[in-house]
């Protein structure tokens, strides 16, 4: 039987559904090997010394629904939210960037969640995902960027009304801006390092990878588009700036 490190179990366990496969089956908790069925016969298993009763179907089936939600939410969603505000200027690409935000902050909520979930059943087999500082990373980011979005909201209607009144961008418009790109950002980086923590195939890291990697490039693209666009609407129009004197450099 071949060893396997714990952090190769943070995804759910599979490298030792596959050691259990491997010694003729899972174990029921009392040291007798059920092949895959845990006491009464159904398919909640214990495995070797870990202890207690650990259903490997169930905690794929949530692993795989949490990596797909959290993927959808943070490399699709919120920036494609973020960029209709750009697309479409005006009420209608601020109702469609806070319907979008809102629907991805929900399906991250939603994905946190399971995460939690997940850490609890590891827990229960023996594994303190938490505890180890090989496989707390994920977990922890996780929840810091939560957190944060959580917050996007109020930092939004509070820009929406300061602008409204001065047309100028205050505290609150940059917490909003910088806020959300800091943890998009770091969302999509969470996503490939949950991915690496599950042991996931190659071909699905690559292509995380790559996928997010572009919508993070576009995204990039049209919001800096956008300040350059914004910056130069604000400059004075050139009859009324100061000519530089002889000698000064002019930026």
């Amino acid at each position: 039987m071949h060893f396997v490190p714990r952090y190769t179990l943070a995804g759910l366990a599979l490298a030792a559904t596959a050691l259990a496969q491997q010694s003729g089956g899972y174990y029921s908790g009392n040291g007798n090997p059920s092949n895959g069925q845990g006491p009464g016969g159904n398919s909640r298993s214990g495995f070797g010394g870990f202890g207690g009763n650990f259903d490997f179907d169930e905690a794929t089936r949530i692993r795989a629904i949490h990596g797909i939600l959290g993927a959808v939410a943070m490399a699709v969603l919120f920036p494609s939210g973020s960029m209709l505000m750009r697309l479409f200027p005006g009420k209608a690409g601020l109702w469609l960037h806070s319907i979008m935000q809102i629907i991805a902050l929900g399906i991250l909520v939603a994905a946190v969640a399971l995460g939690i979930r997940l850490v609890q059943q590891m827990r229960e087999f023996g594994i303190d995902l938490i505890g180890n500082a090989n496989t707390n990373s994920h977990f922890i980011i996780g929840l810091v960027v939560l957190i944060c979005l959580l917050l996007q909201p109020v930092f939004g209607l509070l820009h929406h009304e300061k602008f409204k009144h001065t047309h100028q961008r205050q505290v609150w418009s940059y917490l909003h801006l910088f806020n959300g790109r800091i943890c998009i950002t770091l969302g999509i980086i969470n996503g490939g390092l949950g991915l690496w923590l599950a042991g996931a195939a190659e071909s699905l890291k690559v292509g995380y990878v790559a996928a997010a990697a572009a919508m993070w490039l576009i995204w990039m693209s049209l919001a800096l588009w956008s300040e350059l666009k914004r910056w130069r609407a604000q400059r004075p129009p050139s009859s009324t700036r100061r000519k530089p004197r002889e000698g000064e450099v002019a930026f």
